[in-house]
């Protein structure tokens, strides 16, 4: 993927400050499972896992925010799409609004790179922040979760600071924020 993608990608996420989100809705995916049961939270899961993260904005527009693949990672995509699936979608996955996450007006918006990868976001909605990361669980043979860094999945965490004391694979290191164009 080149960094000129990667860069639009950025722009467009970066300009939904000042919006106002008037809903959100995820594709949540079980952090846990096997083919009869699925947990999709527990206390040691401090974010929501997600396939796609749809907000609704005030003026109706609805703005998607999934993953993209560049070779072996995963980086944060952002798109707007009316095709949002209105049953569920099958075992370890389930539709749902999301109440838990804030709304309205999108105060401020930081885009933080890895390499040229968009591996993370924070959101200011209303006082709030989010911390969108590209990122995924796995389960381990021992019922642990491993946490991957760029990885294909949507994590929101609506504590930011859970994200530190977390255990990643790769580890986590310095991204660089990406700064906002001033008028």
């Amino acid at each position: 993927m080149n960094g000129g993608w990667a860069q639009r990608q950025t722009s467009a996420f970066l300009a939904l400050q000042g919006h106002v989100v008037r809903s959100w809705q995820g594709i949540e995916m079980a952090v846990r499972g096997d083919d009869t049961h699925f947990e999709f939270g527990g206390p040691d899961v401090p974010c929501l896992q997600l396939l796609t993260l749809r907000l609704t904005l005030a003026t109706d527009s609805p703005v998607v925010v999934t993953t993209y693949q560049d070779n072996d990672a995963f980086g944060l995509a952002i798109g707007t799409s009316s095709n949002w699936p209105t049953e569920e979608l099958g075992a370890g996955y389930r539709l749902r609004a999301l109440p838990e996450l804030p709304t309205g007006r999108v105060q401020e918006v930081l885009a933080y790179l890895d390499g040229d990868l968009l591996a993370e976001l924070t959101l200011r909605v209303e006082g709030q922040e989010l911390l969108l990361v590209a990122g995924e669980a796995d389960e381990d043979h021992f019922g642990r979760l491993v946490w991957h860094r760029l990885d294909e999945s949507v994590l929101v965490f609506t504590r930011p600071g859970d994200v530190e004391a977390m255990s990643w694979v790769p580890a986590r290191t310095p991204l660089r924020l990406v700064a906002p164009e001033c008028p």
